[in-house]
């Protein structure tokens, strides 16, 4: 076979067509970038080469998770660089561009000599661990709801970044992000225990809202498509260690219909549909299937999931990104997580509908010869020694 450009790849693994070599998605934190930059591979970019090294130097010298907000906070600003182009750059097909428009960065200050950070939702969020926690949630009781306003992504600026990708890399896939109608609600705009007790005390409210971020969600999609997006990501996380975070009859009561109606909106767009849902899915793959979701990733095996038993009955019409587990690998030996790797493979990779991906963010903690050792096993099913 001819070889295919990224973009044909992914498509062509997606519905299940015949391809060139399993499609590869890289999901990488951006503390752990800079370490790759300082450590294993450099950037092409000189400006990220030269200050990554710095910030991840800055924050070992720190202590790590016990060093200063700024040490930690830093590394962040490589986000956007490290699951995009230098995603690229390790090898992967897939991209990943958000908007232009910093959902979670809107305004920065200091309050009691804590960095804080104003979202674009109304939220306030702090520095914990590596991430931008919110402290304190937009949406305060079940009256907010009705009227908390969502950001305005309607210029054609804020989709500039995704043109801009295109135009740099023609034959890569592009993944432009936008949110679900349950995770960013439950978890970014409000407090969980909050939003799952309105479940039953305000339904229509709920409902109410959840529709209405649905479709600022499906604006986005269609207007990142039309900016050169050829995949666009659903984040929304359903899913906790071997249980679902809700029950399936409030989800599919609550959160289903805007799921299918985002699905159906963006193929009509003429774009794919990446599902990123983290925790245990099996319960989930039959709906996902029924509302004709292209590709499901992450699929962790720590929350539960069964690759094997999941690709069996669903890999006919429901393509997984996953097959590299970051989670669990961090306590394999270097033979542990190649053989697993090769096995997930050959679940998936030879037959179709599968992208070898990481099964989570991978993090900064990861063993330096797993490291080496996960990116030499994938280059070598992309070589195709493993065919």
């Amino acid at each position: 076979m001819r070889q295919m450009t990224s973009r044909e790849r992914v498509h062509a693994a997606a519905k299940g067509l015949p391809f060139d070599r399993v499609p590869v998605m890289y999901y990488l934190n951006s503390h752990l970038a800079c370490r790759l930059m300082a450590d294993f591979f450099p950037a092409r970019s000189r400006f990220w080469n030269t200050v990554a090294p710095r910030l991840w130097r800055r924050f070992i010298e720190g202590g790590e998770l016990d060093a200063g907000e700024w040490a930690r906070a830093l590394p962040l600003l490589l986000t956007e660089y490290a699951d995009g182009r230098y995603a690229l750059e390790l090898g992967a097909d897939l991209a990943f561009q958000s908007t232009g428009l910093n959902l979670f960065a809107k305004r920065l200050y200091r309050e009691n000599g804590h960095i804080r950070i104003a979202d674009s939702f109304g939220s306030v969020r702090g520095i914990g661990g590596i991430y931008l926690d919110v402290i304190q949630p937009a949406i305060k009781d079940a009256g907010d709801l009705k009227n908390l306003p969502l950001p305005d992504l309607t210029a054609p600026k804020h989709y500039a970044p995704v043109r801009k990708l295109r135009k740099e890399h023609p034959g890569a896939s592009i993944l432009l992000e936008v949110f679900g109608a349950q995770d960013l609600f439950c978890s970014q705009l409000w407090e969980m225990s909050q939003f799952m007790l309105a479940l039953y005390d305000h339904p229509d409210e709920v409902k109410d809202f959840q529709r209405r971020f649905a479709d600022w969600s499906i604006d986005i999609a269609r207007r990142g498509v039309e900016a050169g997006a050829d995949v666009v990501l659903v984040y929304d996380d359903y899913g906790y260690t071997n249980r679902p975070l809700i029950s399936m009859e409030m989800w599919l009561e609550f959160t289903y219909p805007h799921l299918k109606r985002l699905i159906n909106a963006i193929h009509d767009a003429g774009a794919l549909v990446m599902l990123h849902s983290c925790g245990y899915q099996m319960s989930f793959l039959e709906h996902y299937v029924e509302a004709g979701l292209d590709i499901l990733q992450s699929f962790q095996p720590k929350a539960g999931n069964d690759f094997e038993a999941a690709y069996a009955q669903y890999g006919d019409r429901l393509a997984f990104a996953t097959g590299i587990d970051v989670q669990q690998g961090e306590r394999m030996t270097p033979q542990e997580i190649r053989a697993d790797i090769l096995r997930n493979y050959c679940i998936g990779g030879r037959n179709g509908r599968h992208i070898l991906g990481m099964t989570h963010m991978m993090q900064y903690t990861m063993p330096a010869q797993n490291i080496r050792t996960i990116f030499d096993t994938v280059r070598e099913i992309q070589s195709g020694a493993h065919d």
